[in-house]
């Protein structure tokens, strides 16, 4: 028989002890069934899945679950109405909130960037970036990973890729450090009053490159034409913010999490640091189910009425799938709470799944593969700074941390080959 929980279960998503412990959040949910309610601030009450079966099931289900809520009867965005403000209104007309045709319109004109072959062919210059970067570090005691690596990192890549001058790129360094500030009511409200700004500059990026050729994908993008359907304007700089936010924050916090992980499992370090070249590429699949940096989807629409797990849905209601829940799983994971390097297989769903997995998917694991091979070979004796005090990111969704000092034992350290 179906069942249908009312009042939305109370569960603490967003503090720091959950942020550093939580496996009992995600065990406590998936205890409550495989498709919960639970109230989220903005967005309101909203269902979540909480099993790798469930999550699986709804994101793959474009039918039934749909981005777009005039498909369920609905308007606006999930938490965002009438009051968006108009540049956030155009920044939230992209491809992760889109449904078929539109999706498959949009992202086929970015697929080629971001193939497996292309990015794996972007590792030695990903590596470059790094090694220039840790030049920085030679003689120092301490250094602040987070801000001057996990985030510097992404952000020079991404700039690269889109193709954007080198002296322009403090510009989105300084937007994307406000971005990131979207933790708090005030942090929004920073965040909106610099969107306007950027817009214009990544309008006159745009048509830069009508006039100048240039290398990158932003121009890419301006000579896209497939199949005779090319971006209008509104959805071009909408498509380079998603790009570069997408490209750059769930990195990030990729990148700082796995540290921290092996930071806090020197077993699995040493293992992983005795031959990296070979373990690397599976240890970033297990660092990152075991951090799960990105927590949850975007929110998504039940199309119709319908039962789902054994949970009665009516058209409208909001679903959510939580990545990290699935992540955990015990009926997928074995001892899913302990990091395994070697885990094989990992059917994690860091990178969602369906037509609205990840499209900078490949690019992160290169990026946290070289990150990681490039720190830990200059600096294999570094160490957490205050092991005991990490300070993590208290916001819905995301899992990171707001800095991450570190020694970085100079005395050991040796020149990348």
């Amino acid at each position: 028989m179906p069942y249908r929980l009312s009042a939305p279960l109370k569960f603490d998503f967003e503090s720091a002890s959950t942020k550093a412990d939580p496996f009992p959040l995600f065990a406590a949910l998936r205890a409550a069934g495989p498709i919960v309610p639970v109230k989220l601030p903005f967005v309101g009450k909203v269902w979540v899945t909480t099993t790798h079966a469930a999550t699986l099931a709804m994101v793959k289900d474009n039918a039934a679950f749909v981005q777009e809520s005039r498909h369920a009867g609905k308007s606006g965005v999930a938490g965002m109405s009438w009051w968006m403000p108009r540049s956030l209104k155009l920044l939230t007309n992209n491809m992760l909130l889109k449904d078929e045709p539109d999706h498959r319109r949009l992202r086929k004109l970015v697929d080629q960037a971001f193939q497996r072959r292309h990015v794996r062919d972007m590792r030695a210059n990903i590596e470059g970036i790094a090694d220039t970067i840790l030049d920085e570090f030679e003689g120092r005691d301490e250094a602040d990973l987070a801000s001057a690596y996990a985030r510097r990192l992404p952000l020079e890549v991404i700039c690269e890729l889109l193709g954007l001058p080198d002296h322009d790129r403090d510009i989105f360094s300084a937007w994307a450090k406000t971005a990131m500030s979207m933790r708090s009511s005030f942090g929004i409200f920073r965040a909106f009053l610099s969107m306007g700004s950027v817009i214009t500059y990544v309008r006159d990026q745009i048509e830069a490159c009508r006039h100048e050729p240039r290398e990158g994908l932003i121009a890419e993008l301006v000579r896209a034409e497939e199949d005779g359907d090319k971006l209008n304007e509104d959805e071009l700089v909408s498509m380079v913010f998603l790009l570069l936010f997408a490209g750059f924050e769930t990195t990030t916090h990729l990148i700082e999490d796995s540290i921290v992980a092996l930071e806090q499992n020197p077993e699995q370090k040493a293992y992983l640091l005795a031959d990296p070249e070979t373990r690397m590429e599976r240890a970033v699949e297990e660092l990152a189910r075991y951090s799960s940096p990105v927590q949850s989807t975007k929110p998504r629409y039940a199309a119709r009425d319908c039962v789902f797990f054994g949970q009665e849905l009516r058209r409208g209601d909001i679903v959510m799938g939580l990545l990290a829940g699935a992540n955990y799983d015990p009926a997928v994971f074995d001892e899913p709470e302990t990091l395994k390097l070697d885990r094989f297989p990992n059917p994690h769903v860091v990178f969602s799944s369906g037509i609205h997995f990840c499209l900078g998917m490949q690019l992160a694991r290169v990026e946290t593969q070289a990150a990681l091979g490039r720190l830990y070979g200059r600096f294999p004796g570094l160490a957490l700074a205050a092991p005991g005090d990490i300070q993590w990111i208290e916001r819905f969704g995301l899992r990171g941390v707001k800095a991450l000092p570190v020694r970085l034992n100079v005395s050991q350290s040796r020149k990348a080959a």
